[in-house]
């Protein structure tokens, strides 16, 4: 039996339950024609090394191993094409690997309950052996080696191995050539056993369905998991940066910049800190702040700036970049303004109207997301596996203060724990 809980300002509910140990989220939305599920393990590309004896001894695997886990999944034993097999059943099916997760999912207008059962079948059916996972290296590494000529991506890299000292985040996603080639069928069948396990999973389900249907399916094609003795391995990382500065050399017609810091984590509530993250980002160098529309008219900057802020349990980066070619000039533009902000003690307190906006536009993206099944799915799916509650989101946003902003302000930037990266 399960709980319903709702959001009465946008007529919106969430249906929680759980089956054979697999929790099961459900979003109706009445009247939809095209209907979404996505099948998350609790498995990144950062949990390399971990303990499946209660944090008795600890592995370290290779890096990348998620990801090429995540291909393999989609080989069945019978060797039955399972991509043609959702086309038919009219669905798209896709996967993803981040530093968090590992993520299988489709979306389709027909046929929801068989394509579930595939979907199902495919990911606790694992097919895995030392001819297919020999094969699949050299797709793998062809893969990453597409991205040595991306500007971006290296230089993301760049910044991250500027950043990190220990912290596994700093890898490629991906891995490497040499560490894809030293993996084995055996490794990992041993990460399957260990992050695979319903218990260590959540389903999210987006559309008009019925409940009893999708459960019954659910029962038939999910056994309960095993008691979970699995705990991942956690990094002492060092608060400095690696690197001050760095640059790469990919001979660009316009070089590529990147100002990064790893942010410390002090608070205890994630999605509230993401959140007053987010909203010192906007007002310090958002398409609408003081420096971008100064820098954009005087030339200084173009459209290609951005700036960013992504925070995890055990590990934060800030990152603002773009493409000039005096990126030395921007770069130090960027830390003298923060520098400047630190001097300015009524900066934040004339920010007041600006953060109500920003909260406002907060909100209405929030809410705009319950048009899509797919939005629902992997945004309530991001939520979900943080431990937040998403009907609390629209909420904490209303309580933020620009006091909240300011002392998160101070706990981001720091010199100390900063980068500058050049890609020319």
């Amino acid at each position: 039996m399960g709980t319903i809980k709702e959001l009465k300002f946008i007529d919106e509910k969430i249906y929680e339950t759980e089956i054979n140990t697999l929790k099961v989220y459900y979003i109706p939305k009445k009247g939809f024609t095209k209907s979404y599920a996505i099948l998350t393990s609790d498995y990144g590309s950062k949990d390399v090394e971990f303990s499946v004896d209660g944090g008795v001894s600890f592995r370290k695997y290779p890096d990348g191993i998620a990801h090429f886990l995540e291909h393999k999944v989609f080989e069945m034993p019978d060797g039955e094409n399972v991509f043609n097999r959702f086309t038919e059943l009219g669905a798209s099916v896709n996967a993803f690997t981040n530093n968090h997760q590992t993520s299988y999912y489709f979306s389709t207008t027909d046929h929801f309950l068989p394509n579930l059962k595939l979907l199902l079948k495919m990911v606790f059916t694992p097919h895995l052996t030392d001819e297919n996972v020999e094969k699949e290296k050299g797709i793998i590494a062809e893969e990453i080696k597409m991205y040595d000529d991306h500007p971006g991506f290296r230089g993301y890299i760049e910044a991250m191995k500027a950043l990190y000292h220990i912290h596994p985040v700093k890898e490629d996603i991906a891995g490497s050539v040499n560490s894809i080639y030293s993996l084995t069928a055996k490794d990992l069948i041993e990460c399957y056993e260990a992050f695979y396990n319903p218990r260590n999973m959540i389903l999210v389900l987006v559309g008009d369905l019925d409940i009893t249907e999708f459960e019954e399916v659910i029962k038939e094609n999910v056994e309960p998991g095993l008691p979970l003795t699995l705990v991942k391995k956690e990094y002492l990382e060092p608060e400095e940066s690696v690197k001050k500065e760095s640059v790469l050399e990919m001979n660009l017609q316009v070089p590529n910049y990147i100002y990064g810091v790893k942010v410390r984590r002090t608070g205890n509530d994630l999605l509230k800190d993401t959140l007053v993250g987010s909203m010192a980002m906007k007002l310090i160098f958002g398409s609408t702040s003081r420096f971008y529309e100064e820098n954009i008219q005087n030339g200084r900057i173009n459209d290609s700036f951005s700036s960013e802020i992504s925070l995890e349990e055990d590990h934060g980066e800030v990152f603002i970049g773009g493409e000039s070619r005096d990126p030395e000039m921007v770069l130090n533009l960027i830390e003298e303004y923060i520098e400047s902000i630190k001097k300015d003690k009524e900066f934040f307190r004339k920010m007041e109207s600006d953060l109500k906006r920003i909260k406002k536009a907060m909100t209405g993206k929030f809410v705009n997301i319950f048009n899509s099944v797919d939005r629902i799915g992997v945004s309530t799916t991001g939520l979900l596996l943080h431990g937040e509650d998403l009907f609390s989101y629209v909420e904490k946003i209303k309580n933020i203060s620009i006091n909240d902003v300011e002392i998160k302000f101070y706990e981001i930037f720091s010199k100390d724990r900063s980068t500058k990266v050049t890609i020319k």
